[in-house]
């Protein structure tokens, strides 16, 4: 399939693509863009909402000048407005076999390319530009990753989304390595993963990985952009549902390790204990570097998981902090 016959909106399924309609993608904060855009920007501007006052220097336009101010203060001062300008939004993608889990609406990958074809297809419609970098194999390909909003872009964006097929290891720290120097200012940056074996080496008990990969991401933090990591589950991960005394045996997703097989009702035990301890240390260092952790289910419907995203944007966190 060529990148021009997959559009953006083919990722987004019909209940979604009937919210964007009526949507608009806001950031909690004003953005710094190099255009004209619709979001509040960091700095006065062309705009129609009042900012402040400010002496009037040689050289400002007299347009410009606030006359009743002028007499209220007895000096000429400009009415600077509210700047709107474009938001940047860069996405980096997961595509390792541990997203290769589920069936249906609920496999995890499926499920993740709703989100994120539903937030391109919603930013590019108000002419943000955005860009993609994806892992998979133990490979990166950030050649989409400088943020555009040309329709070739987002047909690029599209078939690199739709048409590859999960596998192998995400290399997360080559793939941040790659993107964060080429990070427009002030921009959005989503990690799209499960975030359950960020090496696809499965041994990381005492959390080094993990602090690898968050290091890495408060470092695209501490230069001004916005982080968010949408981790995305299956109900098995999160419940274990097998709990009698048959035997299970788990294939690798990764191919990386040979199979784990074992009494269901043994496993369950250390495996949730496990689960418990990993999910806690990543809200934690998420909550210690600013970044944003927001976890759906693939079983949630994708409306209430999509709006529930908006709110994080927006700067409304549900009760309880991250899902």
């Amino acid at each position: 399939m060529s990148e021009r016959a997959l559009p953006l909106a083919s990722l987004v399924p019909p209940e979604l693509r009937e919210l964007l309609r009526a949507r608009a993608l806001v950031l909690h904060r004003p953005v710094f863009g190099r255009r004209l855009g619709r979001h509040r920007s960091a700095r006065a501007g062309v705009g129609l909402d009042f900012r402040d006052h400010r002496a009037y220097v040689p050289g400002d336009d007299p347009r410009r000048l606030d006359w009743r101010a002028v007499a209220r203060r007895e000096r000429l001062v400009l009415r600077q407005t509210e700047a709107e300008d474009e938001l940047s939004v860069v996405f980096a993608t997961d595509l390792g076999g541990s997203m290769d889990y589920g069936e249906g609406d609920q496999h995890k990958l499926s499920f993740a390319r709703a989100l994120v074809g539903a937030l391109a297809w919603l930013a590019s419609r108000q002419g943000d530009p955005v860009g993609l970098a994806t892992g998979s194999g133990g490979q990166v390909d950030d050649s989409l990753v400088r943020p555009s909003s040309s329709p070739e872009r987002l047909d690029g964006f599209a078939a690199r989304l739709g048409d590859t097929s999960p596998g192998g290891a995400c290399p997360w720290l080559s793939l941040l390595e790659a993107v964060t120097p080429r990070l427009p200012r002030r921009s959005v940056f989503i990690a799209v993963s499960d975030f359950l074996d960020p090496s696809g080496e499965g041994d990381d008990q005492d959390g080094e990985t993990d602090r690898a990969l968050i290091g890495a991401l408060a470092s695209i933090r501490s230069r001004g952009h916005d982080v968010v990591l949408l981790q995305t589950l299956h109900r098995d991960e999160l419940e274990f549902p097998w709990s009698d005394r048959t035997t299970v045996r788990f294939a690798d997703l990764f191919g990386l390790r040979k199979p784990n097989e074992g009494a269901a009702a043994a496993m369950r035990e250390g495996y949730l204990a496990a689960l418990r301890a990993h999910q806690q240390r990543l809200r934690e260092r998420c909550d210690r570097e600013g970044l944003i952790l927001h976890t759906v289910h693939t079983d949630t419907d994708r409306v209430e998981a999509f709006l529930g995203l908006m709110e994080r944007f927006e700067g409304v966190v549900p009760q309880g902090g991250a899902a």
